[in-house]
C-alpha cells in the first residue's frame, strides 16, 4: 500500500448541499437517519444501527459504534478513509455536502481541479448509510474536463482501520482458482507497531524472528500474504469475539484489471477495498482519462459491514455478508446522488447469455473457463477506463453475465490449461442492441497439429505448480530430487507458495539441489539413461537475475543476514548482491518422425510475471525477448502472478541435433533484476510459421530473428454490424451464439 500523499486543504465551503429527493424507495423505516453538529470539522451521523463521526476536511470517518459498543476503530489511528496516488492531489478547493432522505444519507467531500498539472482532476469521496443498516458504503468519483491537462491515477482504495484488540482474525474464501476454499489467519502485530523499524526487510515486510510467529508458519509478516485474485472475490472478513467487519465487493464492474488481477485484502488490522492499484501490475493498471473530452469515472459502490459476531465463525460471518449483498444492491437503486455520479441503475442494464464453442473442449473445472467483457481494443488486464464483467463458462460453453451497463466492450475468452486467448471487439450493449460475430468459438493456440515434443507446467497464468509457487510442502533428497506432499488444508505452508516473503526460502540453495550450482537442470524427455524429470517442483517458479532478500540478523540489527547464510558458491562468486547464476538447462531428444514434422521449432513460454529480458538458446542458437514495458513485481510481493505475457520463440529445425541426441535449450535472464516468473513451457515442431501474420493470432510476442514482433492488443476479431430492434417489453436478441436480454424493471433483489 502506497503512502497517502494527499495534501488536504483545510478551508471548506460552508454552503452545504441539502437535498431531499421525492419518489425514492424507502427500503427501511424502523429508524430515522440523524445528522448533527454540521461544520467543517465533524458531523455526528446515525442510522439506527451505526453511529459515526465524519470529518469532512479529512475525508474520513473518525469514529464508529454499533449500538452501545463504543468506538471500534483503532485507538489513536481511528478512521475509515481513502488513499489515492498518482496525479498530484490536494491543491484544489475542497467543498463538502450531503443528501438525506428517509432511506439514506450520502455525504462527501470534493476537491476541484485547478486546471493545471497540480491537481489536474476533480475527485470526490462519498460515504453512504442506509436506514437501519450495518453498512458503510463507499465510492469515489473522478471528473476530468476537456480543459484539464493529461494525467493518470495510480491508486485508489478505501480502508477501515479497526481496533486490533477487537478484530483478531481474518477470513478469506477462494483467493484464487489454485487455492480454493477458506483461508484464515490471526491478525499480526508487526514491527511498525511494537518493534524497532530495523526489522523491516522490504516494503511492508517484517522479519519477526524471536518476537512472534509470522504468517503461514514462517518468520515473516507481509501484507502481500493477503492478496486475492478478483475472479471469485465477494467479501473478506475480519473478526473477534464480539465484532466483525466485512469488506463487500458489490460492484466488481468498476474494478480494474479483470479477473486475473490481484489486490490486497488486509494490512495488519486494516480491512481494505483496493479498486485501483499497481500492486502486481505497476503502471499497467493506472487509470488514464481521455484527454480533450469531459470524462467521469466512478469506482464503487463498495461497503464495509460492521456487525456483532454473536458467536458465529468466520465462515458464517462471511456467508452472512454475501447473503446481505442483494439487499444492499437494491438500496443502491434509491441513491440519486450515486446515480448522478455515474452509477447505472439495474433497470437500465442488460443481461447477456453466452454460448461459445471450443474446438478442444471446455474444461470440466468451470473456474478455468473464462469470458470477460472489458475496455474495447485492449488486453483485459489493462482495462481501467470502463466497466468490466466476467463469468465462468460451463463445460458446454454457456454462461450468463447479468446487469451489464450500456457500452462497447471487448469480449475475451480463455481457458486455464490451454494456450492463447480469443478476443472479439465491438460488442455493444446499448438500447437493446448487440453486435457480435457469428459462431463464437475459443480456439486454443496450438502451432502444430501433432502433440508437443514436451511441456513443463500448465498454461494457467500462474507459477503455482512450480517450486516456491506451489502450495505443496516439499523436501530435498541428496540426489537433488524433490518430493511433494499435497497440503490438505487451504492455508499456505512453510516452504511453499510465493504468497509469503520471498526471503523465506533460499533460492541459490534450491538451484544447487536441482542441478549444478547456480542453475536448474531439467530433463523434458528421457536422454540416454537419464529419465525424464516429470516433476514441476524440479523447476523453480521464478528465475532471478539477482537474489539478495533482506533478512534480520539478531546479533547486529542488520537486515543483510542473507550474506551470511547463502551457499558458499555464491559467496565465492562475489556474494548475493552481484552473483547471477548460470543459464538454466532443459535437455530433450527428438525422434526422426518428430524432426520430420516441419521446418520450425516453436517454443511457447508463458510468463506469469516479468521484470527483465529473457534469452533462449537452442543448441547455441540464441534469441532474446526484450521486455516490452509490461514489467510487474509479483515475484517480490508474495504473488504467483502479475501481468501475464505469452512469448513464442521460433528456431529452424536445422538447429536440432540428430535423432536421439541430447538437445538443449538454455534460459537466461537479465542479471541486474528480479528476473522472470514462469507459467509454462511447450515445444512443438511444425511446418507452418508461428508468426502472427501467418496465424492471425496477435496476443503473443514473437521472437525469431529481428525485429521482435510484440503482441498487438488492439486487434481482435471484427464485429458483425447487425442491429435488431428490441421488442417493446422484453427483448431477446439472438445473433450467432450470444443472446442479450434487456430487462425493463429493477431485479428487486
Amino acid at each position: 500500500m502506497r503512502k497517502n500523499i494527499i495534501a488536504r486543504r483545510r478551508f471548506c465551503s460552508r454552503s452545504l448541499l441539502l437535498a431531499a429527493t421525492s419518489g425514492l424507495l424507502a427500503a427501511r423505516a424502523s429508524a430515522q437517519i440523524t445528522i448533527s453538529q454540521v461544520s467543517n470539522s465533524e458531523w455526528d451521523i446515525g442510522n439506527g444501527d451505526l453511529s459515526v463521526v465524519f470529518n469532512p476536511s479529512g475525508d474520513n470517518i473518525t469514529s464508529l459504534a454499533m449500538g452501545a459498543s463504543g468506538n471500534v476503530l483503532q485507538p489513536g489511528k481511528s478512521e475509515i478513509y481513502q488513499e489515492t496516488d498518482g496525479t498530484p492531489f490536494g491543491a484544489g478547493t475542497q467543498t463538502y455536502g450531503y443528501q438525506q432522505t428517509s432511506n439514506y444519507i450520502d455525504f462527501w467531500t470534493s476537491t476541484a481541479s485547478t486546471g493545471t498539472t497540480v491537481n489536474p482532476i476533480t475527485y470526490s469521496y462519498h460515504y453512504v448509510m442506509f436506514n437501519d443498516d450495518p453498512d458503510i458504503v463507499c465510492y469515489e468519483v473522478l471528473n476530468h474536463s476537456a480543459t484539464d491537462p493529461a494525467t493518470s491515477v495510480a491508486q485508489g482504495q478505501f480502508l477501515a482501520r479497526v481496533n486490533p484488540a477487537l478484530f483478531t482474525n481474518t477470513y478469506q474464501y477462494n483467493v484464487s482458482v489454485n487455492n480454493p476454499g477458506a483461508q484464515t489467519s490471526t491478525v499480526a502485530v508487526t514491527s511498525t507497531e511494537t518493534e524497532p523499524l530495523d526489522r523491516t526487510v522490504q516494503d511492508s515486510t517484517y522479519d519477526l524472528t524471536g518476537i512472534q510467529p509470522g504468517d503461514w508458519g514462517t518468520n515473516f509478516y507481509t501484507k502481500y500474504d493477503y492478496s486475492s485474485y478478483i475472479q471469485n472475490l465477494q467479501a473478506t472478513v475480519e473478526y473477534g469475539s464480539q465484532y466483525s467487519v466485512s469488506a463487500l465487493y458489490t460492484s466488481l464492474d468498476s474494478l480494474t484489471g479483470g479477473p486475473t488481477k490481484q489486490s490486497l485484502m488486509f494490512t495488519n488490522n486494516i480491512s481494505m477495498i483496493e479498486f485501483l492499484s499497481g500492486h502486481y501490475g505497476n503502471s499497467n493498471y493506472d487509470y488514464v482519462p481521455a484527454n480533450g473530452v469531459n470524462t467521469t469515472r466512478l469506482f464503487g459502490p463498495y461497503a464495509f459491514r460492521f456487525t456483532p459476531t454473536n458467536g458465529e465463525t468466520g465462515a458464517q460471518l462471511y456467508q452472512d455478508s454475501v447473503n446481505s449483498m442483494p439487499t444492499l444492491e437494491a438500496d443502491y437503486q434509491t441513491d440519486s446522488e450515486l446515480i448522478s455520479s455515474g452509477y447505472v441503475p439495474v433497470s437500465q442494464r442488460g443481461s447477456i447469455q453466452i454460448s461459445a464453442g471450443n474446438s478442444a473442449g471446455w474444461s470440466g473445472n468451470v473456474n478455468n473457463n473464462m469470458v470477460v467483457l472489458s475496455d474495447p481494443n485492449k488486453n483485459f488486464q489493462m482495462s481501467t477506463t470502463g466497466s468490466q464483467y466476467w463469468a465462468q463458462l460451463s463445460s458446454s460453453g454457456t454462461a450468463s453475465i447479468a446487469n451489464v451497463a450500456p457500452g462497447t466492450y471487448r469480449l475475451s475468452m480463455y481457458e486455464l490449461g490451454q494456450w492463447g486467448e480469443t478476443r472479439v471487439d465491438g460488442v455493444v450493449v446499448n438500447g437493446g442492441q448487440i453486435s457480435i460475430p457469428q459462431n463464437l468459438k475459443f480456439t486454443p493456440e496450438n502451432f502444430g497439429t501433432a502433440a508437443p515434443i514436451w511441456t513443463i507446467g500448465t498454461p494457467d497464468r500462474s507459477d503455482h505448480e512450480f517450486l516456491n509457487g506451489s502450495n505443496d510442502t516439499y523436501t530435498y533428497a541428496a540426489n537433488g530430487n524433490v518430493t511433494a506432499t499435497p497440503v490438505t488444508t487451504n492455508g499456505v505452508t512453510p516452504g511453499g507458495d510465493l504468497r509469503q516473503y520471498y526471503g523465506a526460502y533460499d533460492y541459490w540453495a534450491e538451484e544447487q539441489s536441482l542441478g549444478n550450482p547456480g542453475k536448474v537442470v531439467y530433463y523434458a524427455t528421457a536422454v540416454g539413461s537419464t529419465p525424464a524429470t516429470n516433476n514441476p517442483l524440479d523447476w523453480i517458479g521464478n528465475q532471478f537475475g539477482r537474489f539478495h532478500p533482506g533478512l534480520y540478523d539478531a546479533n547486529n540489527s542488520s537486515t543483510d543476514n542473507y550474506t551470511n547464510v547463502c551457499p558458499a558458491y555464491v559467496t565465492a562468486g562475489g556474494g548475493p548482491n552481484t552473483y547471477s547464476g548460470a543459464p538454466w538447462q532443459v535437455h530433450f531428444t527428438t525422434t526422426s518422425a518428430q524432426s520430420g514434422q516441419g521446418q520450425y521449432v516453436v517454443l511457447s513460454v508463458g510468463l506469469a510475471d516479468s521484470e527483465t529480458n529473457l534469452t533462449v538458446a537452442l543448441n547455441g542458437h540464441s534469441e532474446t525477448w526484450n521486455t516490452n514495458g509490461e514489467n510487474t513485481d509479483g515475484m517480490i510481493r508474495s504473488g504467483d502472478a502479475g501481468i501475464y505475457q505469452f512469448l513464442v520463440f521460433q528456431f529452424p529445425t536445422s538447429d536440432l541435433l540428430s535423432a536421439g541426441s541430447n538437445d538443449e535449450f538454455t534460459f537466461s535472464v537479465g542479471t541486474s533484476s528480479d528476473g522472470d516468473m514462469y507459467d509454462a513451457l511447450r515445444m512443438e515442431i511444425t511446418n507452418t510459421s508461428a508468426a502472427p501474420s501467418t496465424t492471425g493470432w496477435y496476443d503473443y510476442d514473437f521472437v525469431s530473428g529481428s525485429p521482435q514482433v510484440n503482441a498487438n492488443d488492439s486487434i481482435g476479431l471484427a464485429a458483425v454490424n447487425e442491429q435488431t430492434p428490441e421488442p417493446a417489453s422484453l427483448g431477446v436478441l439472438a445473433l450467432g451464439s450470444i443472446l442479450l436480454v434487456r430487462r425493463r424493471t429493477c431485479r428487486g433483489t
